[in-house]
């Protein structure tokens, strides 16, 4: 059985940073942590410093980047000591990629800064940087789960001529689509755990990794579709079951 990870509690998202590079209008750092794939913080080589209000755990950091050219990078700080900064992560030469990268759990202190430093020869183009504590799955899943790389299903579309001739292909690429199921979980699990997250799902997307130990490269830009069920009590003792539907992109569905 497989325990699936989840990156859903962004210790980014509300805090107005600060950035040392050339802020586009319309583009700003904002959009990085609104988790909206359709919007993008256009970054040149700079720092965005996020000042947090409260101590904050964080032990991963992912990163959502549409297509780009030239050496790139983005690196995540934290600041450890009064202005004493430590590095925890680095994506070298990001380009049309969503990553997510642990690490050994920090404590940011209240007051104290989460930073990014952008390196770009290029300017770069970020869809999403989601920095917090990753949850895991208390129990594994079972192979009805599906990997968000397979092939996503196509519909085709032909415009014919009066004599039956093909004039034109209309191609459309379906989201892949799959489900996280989950069972023999504990109810405390879920209160305390599965809960929150599937507060979050009903509005926001989220980044997947169905496969962390198979498949670490394998990660999907998740949101919930078709509902999400309520928790299933499943008659054995104090065990439940939960179940969502998902649609996902991959890497290959970022470029614009």
């Amino acid at each position: 059985m497989i325990k699936p990870k989840i990156l859903y509690n962004n210790a980014l998202r509300g805090i107005t940073p600060t950035f040392s590079g050339t802020t586009v209008s319309g583009k700003g750092p904002e959009n990085a942590t609104d988790w909206q794939d359709f919007s993008f913080f256009t970054a040149d080589t700079g720092t965005l410093d996020y000042t947090v209000g409260a101590d904050t755990d964080i032990d991963a950091i992912a990163i959502y980047v549409a297509t780009t050219a030239g050496t790139n990078s983005i690196e995540l700080q934290y600041e450890s000591a009064p202005a004493t900064f430590t590095s925890l992560k680095t994506f070298s030469t990001p380009s049309g990629t969503l990553d997510i990268e642990e690490f050994t759990g920090v404590t940011v202190l209240s007051g104290r800064i989460i930073r990014i430093i952008i390196t770009a020869t290029t300017t770069m183009n970020i869809r999403q940087i989601v920095v917090g504590e990753v949850m895991e799955a208390e129990i594994g899943q079972f192979a009805s789960m599906t990997y968000p790389t397979l092939l996503g299903g196509i519909k085709a579309s032909n415009a014919i001529s009066q004599n039956g001739s093909i004039l034109s292909r209309s191609i459309k690429r379906i989201e892949r689509t799959g489900n996280l199921e989950l069972d023999y979980l504990t109810a405390s699990w879920v209160r305390s755990t599965w809960e929150p997250f599937a507060a979050h799902a009903a509005r926001y997307p989220f980044i997947y990794q169905p496969d962390p130990p198979n498949r670490p490269t394998e990660v999907a830009f998740a949101v919930a579709s078709g509902g999400i069920e309520a928790p299933k009590n499943m008659g054995k003792g104090d065990r439940m079951s939960i179940q969502m539907k998902l649609n996902m992109l991959v890497a290959d569905s970022l470029a614009i």
